[in-house]
């Protein structure tokens, strides 16, 4: 526990400049991983997401994902979301909430499923400089699926030991 504050102090004390997002301003961001270990295939994801600020505070947009675990298990996913800034921790620091829908595609050992999300999760993002912020996202807070006529709800950090270790880490990019 020592270790993710110490992590999460870090981030937040990363930023340098202090500016936030503009009314019609626009952001490219998402995320991107790689794990590879030893006798065991390579697996990676790469998740991208470009918004608008409809307001200062505010954005929407669309995002994406692919990931692949081995030969045979590959998943895909096209959504849309709506971002909203709620509260500052300081000029630089900037907590959110975004609420997002997501139409997904996975592929398991040849067998094909496909399912509807529709996720409510907290985050928050760090300024680096002018156009580019440190951005991190913990676990949902709400998730809701819904796979071959079966739907699950899920709320709070259900079945997650540690919040902190499911975080996304990223960078946005403002222009």
């Amino acid at each position: 526990m020592k270790k993710h504050v110490l992590v999460l102090a870090a981030i937040f004390s990363l930023a340098s400049l202090t500016t936030t997002a503009q009314k019609n301003s626009k952001i490219l961001s998402g995320t991107v991983s790689y794990t590879k270990t030893k006798d065991v295939k390579a697996s990676y994801s790469i998740n991208p997401l470009v918004g608008y600020f409809v307001t200062d505070k505010v954005a929407v947009g669309v995002l994406g994902g692919f990931s692949k675990a081995d030969t045979a298990n590959k998943a895909t996913s096209v959504g849309v979301f709506g971002r909203c800034h709620f509260m500052d921790l300081g000029k630089k620091c900037h907590v959110f909430s975004q609420v997002d829908v997501s139409s997904n595609k996975s592929t398991v050992a040849s067998v094909e499923t496909k399912s509807t999300t529709a996720n409510l999760g907290l985050g928050a993002n760090c300024t680096l400089t002018k156009k580019l912020d440190l951005t991190m996202h913990v676990a949902n807070l709400v998730s809701y699926q819904s796979a071959n006529k079966v739907s699950t709800v899920s709320v709070g950090f259900n079945g997650i030991a540690n919040p902190y270790a499911t975080a996304g880490f990223g960078l946005i990019y403002k222009f």
